[in-house]
């Protein structure tokens, strides 16, 4: 009995083994190196140097165990856990790492940054020297992956980081990227080639980083003014119907559709705090655009295709009306034409607002007006002009490899959309 149980035991260790092992080669030796690479520049790249002086998380996580992380942790970040959820095969693979970065615990439970190979200091110096291999790029396909992009500069050299540029508010790609390689001959090499082509489309822009950052703040600072003005003396209706019409894209691709409960017949003494909390029982509210004393307004909800639902479930709660304050509401979903033009003038008010330098009026609020700190539509109301704000850095100016740091979801009311016109 007592050999049976340790046979048992034995062929248990070595099925478990097998079955790590067998993943990694993932039926073949070739997928199993790819396998066993993958996981190797994932988990480095959490502890490089890039990713690790800026990961709030990690650099909190590594201070509670001399170091170490659990594998259970690491597993926690979204595209470790779409190579592989083994903790296992993930061990047996940095346990194959020749850069000597990470270091494994014993029981294959933990791992951590080697001591031996501390964080280099966030001087001036250092920054300046990353600065000196870091590139632009501009003219990639929107739907372009990052594991793509990496492949792709990997041709010219050893990578640091990639970085895709992203819109603020859709987050969806903008076709640039900053990469940061380790070596500046391979930087240089990538900026010299003359016609450098990724897949089918040719890369229009090409530059070191600071080169960018130089251009970008010249136009800031109005050298693009003289071409405007030559384009205003062309025609000025040409002119004015060209910008219209951008306007209008940009308002078609950053407002929240279908968001959007046009109120009729309010009663004139009607605070708005009751409309918004009749409404917040039924559906996230973000904004309530109504002047006390007037009978009309507009409802602006965070989630986008929700106005018919809540117009639904606020109708069916209260046996198909809408009564607020003792008054019968007509309420109706704004669609077609009209959102669009809702949304062009809130979007037209606040760029109105941006160019006179803010005021104390009524969108942006005084500290006595409507919208103001201590008056109802301030700062706490966290829809429309008033959304909360978190603080980052500028996403040009940001070194986190796109898709790679851990995807943490954080839900937040987005910062308010501006228009230029």
């Amino acid at each position: 009995g007592l050999r049976n149980a340790w046979c048992r035991i034995i062929y248990n260790l070595g099925t478990k083994r097998t079955d790590t092992m067998a993943e990694i080669s993932s039926n073949g030796g070739d997928a199993g190196t790819a396998l066993t690479a993958k996981i190797i520049k994932q988990i480095e790249y959490y502890f490089g140097d890039m990713n690790l002086m800026k990961d709030k998380f990690l650099k909190e996580k590594i201070q509670e165990d001399d170091g170490w992380l659990t594998i259970d942790t690491m597993l926690k970040f979204n595209r470790l856990k779409q190579i592989t959820d083994n903790p296992k095969v993930i061990c047996e693979a940095l346990r194959k790492s020749t850069s000597g970065l990470l270091e494994v615990s014993e029981d294959n439970t933990k791992i951590r940054r080697s001591p031996a190979k501390p964080l280099p200091g966030d001087t001036k110096e250092r920054r300046d020297e990353i600065l000196l291999r870091s590139v632009y790029a501009k003219s990639f396909p929107l739907d372009s992956k990052l594991d793509d992009l990496q492949e792709f500069f990997e041709k010219y050299g050893a990578l640091e980081n990639v970085y895709m540029k992203r819109d603020f508010h859709k987050k969806t790609f903008k076709g640039s990227v900053f990469v940061i390689f380790v070596n500046k001959d391979d930087a240089e090499k990538f900026l010299k080639e003359e016609e450098t082509k990724f897949k089918d489309s040719t890369l229009k822009v090409k530059c070191f980083k600071a080169e960018y950052f130089k251009t970008k703040a010249a136009l800031k600072k109005g050298k693009g003014k003289k071409e405007k003005d030559e384009k205003k003396e062309k025609g000025t209706d040409e002119v004015k119907q060209e910008t219209e019409e951008d306007v209008e894209e940009r308002v078609k691709q950053q407002l929240t559709k279908n968001a959007v409960l046009h109120l009729k017949g309010i009663s004139p003494d009607t605070p708005r705090e009751e409309i918004k909390k009749f409404f917040l029982e039924h559906g996230d509210v973000g904004w309530v655009d109504f002047d006390r004393g007037v009978t009309e307004g507009y409802i602006r909800l965070r989630e986008p295709n929700s106005a018919g639902t809540v117009l639904e479930k606020a109708k069916a709660a209260n046996d198909g009306k809408i009564v607020i304050n003792g008054a019968e509401v007509e309420v109706r979903v704004v669609e077609g034409d009209e959102e669009l033009q809702y949304w062009k003038k809130m979007f037209k008010e606040i760029a109105d607002k941006k160019k006179s330098g803010g005021g104390r009026d009524r969108r942006q609020g005084g500290r006595n007006q409507r919208g103001g700190r201590n008056q109802r539509g301030g700062w706490r109301n966290k829809g429309g002009p008033q959304g909360k704000r978190k603080h980052r850095r500028d996403d040009e100016d940001a070194g986190g490899s796109d898709g790679e740091s851990r995807d943490r979801e954080v839900k937040e009311e987005p910062p308010v959309k501006q228009i230029k016109t």
